[in-house]
């Protein structure tokens, strides 16, 4: 068959470029390397400098030693007292009262009118709700138990004087005994095993507070013949004996006092003191002449010796580095043109062989020997000029300064520090130090991320 063929023609589907398509791709390779790249980079941390007051954590648990008159019972019945725990008692003042027939006990019971208790007496109900309230620890549940006492205690005490009148006036009155007190004193309506406990009886068992139950009462609380009732304490003079580890009776032994601070109230004292061993255990006695009322309910008492404190700026260890810096001596300051700032002066050889002088106005820091000039700012074997004296020192030793980078003004600028306290994570700093950090200063947290004279973004 002329003119006929077979031809296969294989069509290809034309395929048309998609630029969104690429762009798309593009970009999610740029997220992915921007994600990848943010989580594994280092930032540079900051931190505001602040006043603070930091000291090691020596807390320890005193026992108080006090010159303490117990007095007990004369006979069997219901106790009634007169004084507010606490307050001072003349010598023959009424101590308590004991009604065998507990008639006053149930006189107390019909008395319930306001005049009962006095404005004195709700001023100090209030006064020691609000030092409950204020002190209060979760981990010491017998402050509970001592608060009730003292509640009752004080109101009570009001309502028992009007009782007593009463019973004075009954045919009962014969039978209701009444205790003076033998010597002036503070007065406590508490007892323990410690009374009488001085330096030669105190032993590590006398630390164990559970061995040492306290024993209260208050008016209307029924007693036995000779059982323990109240007890005055004489002298103003009273003392806290410590158990000390070697370390604190080294630290201890560097100072002539004593300074320390009560756990309960943040109150602090600087104290004499006296170090006795017993047994091959340390002991510290702190000799106080104030505050007994204060603590007069307090047998074992949380203070905290501050042997190695310091007050002035908190920065992070890790914001330290150090800077290498020529000295120069002190005497070499003088007055600049302007004649209020300290500039040091050196020679310059001109390009015709001339010397004329230029200043140095810069300074990383200063103390009372040497100027310290930064590295970078100066050559060694520059010739400074004494202008006084036209004496001539020559540039060439160099000290490390210690120093953190301040980033107040958006890059990294160099500023001294002087050390006064440290512990693992903050340094204590010197505040107020020429050429150094103040408070509120911004400063690098990890200056091996960062170079003086960076910026900061």
């Amino acid at each position: 068959m002329a003119g006929s063929s077979n031809t296969n023609v294989i069509k290809f589907k034309k395929t048309k470029f998609n630029i969104n398509i690429v762009l798309i791709g593009f970009l999610i390779i740029y997220v992915v390397f921007y994600i990848v790249s943010f989580f594994n980079k280092e930032y540079i941390g900051i931190y505001q400098v602040n006043e603070k007051q930091m000291s090691d954590n020596n807390t320890i648990v005193g026992i108080a030693i006090r010159e303490e008159d117990i007095y007990t019972a004369p006979s069997s019945g219901y106790v009634s007292f007169y004084n507010k725990r606490g307050s001072k008692i003349g010598k023959n003042g009424t101590l308590f009262s004991i009604d065998p027939t507990g008639e006053v006990n149930d006189i107390l019971g019909e008395i319930n009118d306001k005049s009962s208790i006095s404005e004195e007496q709700i001023r100090s109900i209030r006064a020691e709700i609000s030092s409950y309230n204020n002190n209060f620890n979760y981990a010491d549940y017998n402050q509970i138990y001592d608060f009730k006492y003292t509640i009752e205690s004080l109101a009570l005490t009001g309502m028992s004087e009007k009782a007593v009148k009463k019973i004075a006036t009954s045919d009962n009155a014969s039978s209701f005994d009444i205790e003076k007190a033998s010597s002036s004193g503070i007065v406590a309506y508490w007892t323990d095993s410690l009374e009488g406990i001085n330096k030669d009886t105190i032993t590590t068992d006398s630390f164990n507070e559970a061995n040492n139950k306290k024993e209260m009462l208050k008016t209307s609380d029924q007693v036995s013949q000779g059982s323990n009732v109240c007890k005055v304490v004489t002298s103003e003079d009273w003392e806290i004996i410590i158990q000390i580890t070697d370390e604190q009776k080294k630290k201890i032994e560097e100072r002539e006092i004593v300074k320390f601070r009560f756990c309960k109230d943040d109150i602090e004292l600087n104290v004499p003191y006296e170090i006795f061993s017993k047994d091959g255990v340390f002991y510290a006695r702190l000799f106080l002449n104030n505050y007994l009322s204060r603590y007069i309910d307090d047998r074992y008492i949380d203070i905290e010796l501050l042997l190695n404190s310091a007050e002035g700026l908190k920065i992070p260890v890790s914001s330290q580095l150090e800077k290498s810096c020529y000295i120069a001596p002190v005497s070499y300051l003088t007055k600049g043109d302007n004649n209020n700032k300290d500039v040091l002066c050196y020679e310059v050889v001109n390009e015709d062989g001339t010397l004329s002088t230029a200043n140095i106005e810069s300074f990383a820091y200063c103390d009372e020997e040497y100027v310290y000039i930064d590295g970078m700012l100066i050559q060694p074997g520059l010739q400074l000029i004494n202008t006084t004296t036209n004496e001539r020192f020559t540039i060439g030793e160099m000290r490390s300064l210690k120093g953190v980078y301040c980033v107040n003004n958006g890059f990294c600028q160099f500023k001294c520090i002087e050390i006064i306290y440290e512990n693992e994570e903050y340094y204590i700093i010197k505040k107020d130090t020429a050429y150094g950090v103040d408070i509120y200063d911004n400063i690098v947290i990890n200056p091996d991320l960062i170079n003086e004279n960076d910026i900061i973004y």
